[in-house]
């Protein structure tokens, strides 16, 4: 429940941030309830962050299953995570957690490096199997998927302040990772 409250307290504030009061009045909670829960509004946000990138990772991981051979799964992959950024719905939510105002209580390096984790997980075994099978060259999939990964974030910063657009940093992706696998784009 204070999650969610999280949630629609972030949406409603026009610079994504919020107080412990707010988040236990969306609740309709005490403040004995919240710190039953969680230490602090840091803990709190990095709850929700950790819910969110459980829910992009099954994603990720469903599209990568569904996929009918590696490569196709390797493509599936980097089109689901750009959708974080530009399918608008999952856009909109990622902005809000990545918002300026979010970035006062940014989540502890441990916690960045298991959100990294859980969305990389499906592109590890979609570049083992493919390596696997021969159809694409990745002897090292943890490096490779963490490298691609890193790829699209890079990317989507180096165009501050304007924002880079979906198929640009699909190009670029593409252009540097794609090669470096076997594949053709």
């Amino acid at each position: 429940m204070l999650v969610d409250a999280a949630i629609v307290a972030m949406a409603r504030s026009a610079d994504a941030t919020i107080s412990v009061s707010e988040v236990l009045a969306e609740a309709k909670l005490s403040t004995r309830a919240f710190y039953r829960h969680f230490d602090s509004k840091e803990a709190l946000l990095e709850a929700l962050m950790l819910r969110e990138a459980v829910a992009v990772g099954r994603s990720l991981a469903r599209v990568v299953e569904q996929a009918p051979n590696p490569v196709a799964a390797v493509e599936a992959w980097l089109e689901r995570y750009l959708d974080v950024f530009f399918e608008p719905r999952r856009a909109k939510r990622a902005a809000l957690l990545t918002s300026a105002a979010y970035g006062v209580s940014r989540p502890s390096a441990q916690m960045m490096v298991e959100m990294r984790r859980i969305s990389c997980a499906p592109l590890v075994e979609a570049l083992r199997a493919g390596h696997v099978a021969g159809l694409l060259r990745s002897p090292t999939p943890e490096a490779d998927a963490y490298s691609i990964y890193n790829l699209i974030m890079a990317s989507r910063e180096a165009n501050e302040p304007e924002e880079p657009s979906r198929l640009s940093i699909r190009a670029h992706v593409v252009r540097f990772a794609w090669p470096a696998l076997g594949l053709t784009s």
